[in-house]
Formats: structure tokens, C-alpha cells, sequence
């Protein structure tokens, strides 16, 4: 007859925890002796930090999350943080005026922040890609491109331009445009979300801090600046940007001969 006693039995008992939580502790010195380390934070480099997308959409809000919570010592300088002083305005200029009020405060933040993230381009697209016997569509791809770039003060290139797609597939019922366009606007939204989390991961690599090192350290020194960005482009105001946009579903005959919407 085979005894078991609890000092001897791995599976449970205060000794066999013991024994796994020694074993643990002596995995993770090793590794930390070796140079392992777990994968934690990332922290941006620069101190201050402008965000070229609304704060007021869900996919500013939902980048600005991210960033604060990657580097919580980073400060994002926000166009409503700002005042305005007499000083801004010229002799011309009507202080009441919201639209000039408003760029004044986006021109500002803009400007005193240490490193900018500027969107170069922002494009969502539906098109059909099959029809069924009758010729209506069977299915939609959704498509969503994000160019951005990170830039400093003197506007030198920190992250060079950089393109991000998203591809999602929708299967079309015209007996259900309204479901049909109720699931298009939760795809994209489920592909802005993952924009984020793809932005933050390029933006925190290593060698945006190393190339941050680089041309604050040429700048220090006074040497020539090369590889200056251009200019952002002027957001044309009157029309809801990209990512508040929902392209109907409804099978027009553009929709039908794969316009975009």
C-alpha cells in the first residue's frame, strides 16, 4: 500500500506552492541576469506634444488615451488649454470672431509643443468587390489608410511619413441596408481603434527616441537642418472629416460600379 503525504506531493499542499513559487522566483533572476526584460511602457521622448486630430472625435480621444497612458510624463498641448491675449489679434482682426478664435488656439498649441503628430492623410473607402446572379452587391471592402509623421519645432523629420491600412470585409444584404450600414460604422470604428493601437506601437519604437536624440542634439550644436517637413495642409472647414463619415450603403449605380463613396 502506496502513502501520500502532503510534504511530497507537488500538486498542492503549502510545500508544493512553495516549491513553484521558488522555482518562479529563481526563473526570473536568471532572466533578468541575462539582460531579459518584460515588455512594459514605452515613454515618448519629448516633453510636450501636439496631436494634429480633434480632441472632440472618438479617434482623437482614443489616441490621446493611449499616449497618456504610454507616456504619462508627456504633456499633450491642447488648442482649448490656450489663451488668448490682446497681443494675438492685429488692429483688423474682431476678437469675437469663434473661427479665428479657434484657429488662434490651434496655431498657438501648435507651436508650443516640442514635437507635433501630423495627419498627412486620412482616407475611408467602400467599394464592392461581388455581385450576385441579379447584379447586386454581395459584399463591400472597407477600406481605411492613415499617412502621419512626427515632427519637431523646426520641423525635422522625428518620423518620417508613414502609411497604416485597414481592410475589412462586409457581406451586403439589400434587404437590410439600414443593419448593413449600422455594422459598416461599427467595422470602421473597430478599425480606427486598432489604427490606434498600430500608430502607438511605430510611435514608441526605438528609433523615433533615437532619431528625436539625433536632431535635438544637431540643434543644440547649431549645425545645418536637413529634411525639413513641409507644411501641413489646411483643414478645409464645411464638411465632416473622414472619421465621422459613414458612406451609405444604399446600391446606387455608383455604389454598383465600385465608385467610391
Amino acid at each position: 500500500m502506496t502513502q501520500r503525504f502532503g510534504f511530497n506531493d507537488r500538486r498542492g499542499g503549502p510545500f508544493g506552492r512553495l516549491c513553484r513559487w521558488t522555482a518562479g522566483l529563481v526563473f526570473a533572476i536568471a532572466l533578468g541576469g541575462c539582460g531579459f526584460q518584460m515588455q512594459g511602457v514605452t515613454p515618448l521622448p519629448f516633453k510636450t506634444f501636439f496631436v494634429g486630430v480633434p480632441e472632440n472625435t472618438q479617434f482623437g480621444a482614443d489616441l490621446r488615451r493611449a499616449i497618456k497612458a504610454a507616456s504619462p510624463n508627456t504633456q499633450i498641448i491642447e488648442p482649448s488649454d490656450i489663451v488668448l491675449t490682446v497681443k494675438d489679434y492685429t488692429d483688423e482682426q474682431d476678437m469675437d470672431d469663434r473661427i479665428l478664435n479657434a484657429s488662434l488656439r490651434y496655431y498657438k498649441a501648435y507651436l508650443a509643443a516640442q514635437a507635433r503628430f501630423e495627419l498627412v492623410n486620412v482616407l475611408q473607402n467602400t467599394r464592392q468587390v461581388s455581385l450576385n446572379a441579379q447584379g447586386q452587391v454581395e459584399e463591400f471592402e472597407l477600406m481605411l489608410k492613415i499617412t502621419f509623421r512626427i515632427v519637431d519645432a523646426n520641423r525635422q523629420f522625428i518620423l518620417d511619413d508613414t502609411t497604416l491600412t485597414a481592410i475589412r470585409s462586409l457581406p451586403f444584404d439589400p434587404r437590410f441596408v439600414q443593419a448593413k450600414e449600422s455594422e459598416q460604422a461599427t467595422l470602421y470604428k473597430d478599425m480606427y481603434r486598432s489604427m490606434v493601437a498600430r500608430i502607438m506601437r511605430r510611435i514608441t519604437a526605438a528609433d523615433v527616441t533615437e532619431r528625436w536624440n539625433k536632431v535635438t542634439g544637431q540643434e543644440a550644436r547649431g549645425e545645418e537642418l536637413l529634411n525639413t517637413a513641409p507644411m501641413p495642409g489646411t483643414v478645409q472647414p464645411g464638411g465632416p472629416a473622414p472619421w465621422q463619415q459613414n458612406p451609405s450603403l444604399t446600391p446606387l449605380p455608383s455604389v454598383l460600379q465600385g465608385s467610391p463613396q
